[in-house]
């Protein structure tokens, strides 16, 4: 096999390598959209259940948590895609740039990989804008769409809660007329107030706290803060 003939077959060779890692940076990002839409889904049922958990006191809803933990997987595959196999695929992309200037000092033309990095950039406000640049913008354009919609759930998503005196599973969505509710519990605390005014001693506030209790009818009851 003379010179000019291995080196053609060098260069198909190094073609088939790109190839090769190209389908796979496309897979990966596939296996991404498909592990954050499962992610989705789960946090759909949970939101149609209505389940919550309690984090420092806070009830946030089960949907915002398995929203946000799509982010994980999500940024495993941005490293894995980003600083594994674009790097090989960058790699083989100058393996084959040097094959073809092999070739084209034997006196054969061949330009292929030197016109398709020609052709990927584009400007963009007087920026150009390379392979790694859009691969950056696919994953932070899902980064912050989920982060958006579980950070949504979690500040606009009321936790539901239990009606006293109906069964465990009865539940009513925690939008009930809050400013009702701010006006009973004002006119609890006032009620209790007015039962010990004017009785010396029936009042007591706690100096560490700052929380303030009343004597009704004999027994102590703290008055509520609404």
């Amino acid at each position: 096999m003379d010179e000019m003939a291995a080196q053609i077959e060098i260069w198909k060779k190094i073609v088939d390598v790109q190839q090769h890692f190209n389908d796979l940076e496309l897979r990966i990002r596939n296996f991404a959209l498909i592990v954050t839409g499962a992610f989705l889904g789960l946090g759909a049922n949970a939101l149609k259940d209505g389940g919550t958990a309690t984090i420092n006191g806070h009830h946030i809803p089960t949907a915002a948590l398995i929203v946000a933990a799509s982010l994980v997987p999500l940024l495993a595959f941005y490293l894995m895609d980003r600083l594994w196999y674009h790097r090989l695929l960058k790699g083989a992309v100058n393996a084959g740039t040097q094959a073809e200037k092999k070739l084209t000092e034997l006196g054969l033309a061949v330009d292929l990989g030197t016109q398709i990095s020609l052709a990927s950039p584009f400007t963009v406000f007087k920026k150009s804008v390379h392979s790694h640049h859009k691969m950056d913008g696919f994953y932070i354009l899902l980064l912050l769409s989920i982060a958006s919609l579980g950070l949504t759930l979690a500040l606009a998503v009321r936790p539901s809660t239990v009606i006293a005196g109906t069964p465990s599973h009865v539940t009513q969505a925690q939008g009930l007329d809050e400013a009702a509710a701010d006006a009973v519990c004002k006119a609890y605390v006032q009620d209790l107030l007015n039962h010990s005014a004017g009785v010396p001693g029936s009042t007591a506030t706690d100096p560490g706290t700052g929380r303030q209790a009343v004597l009704v009818s004999g027994r102590w009851r703290l008055v509520p803060r609404c």
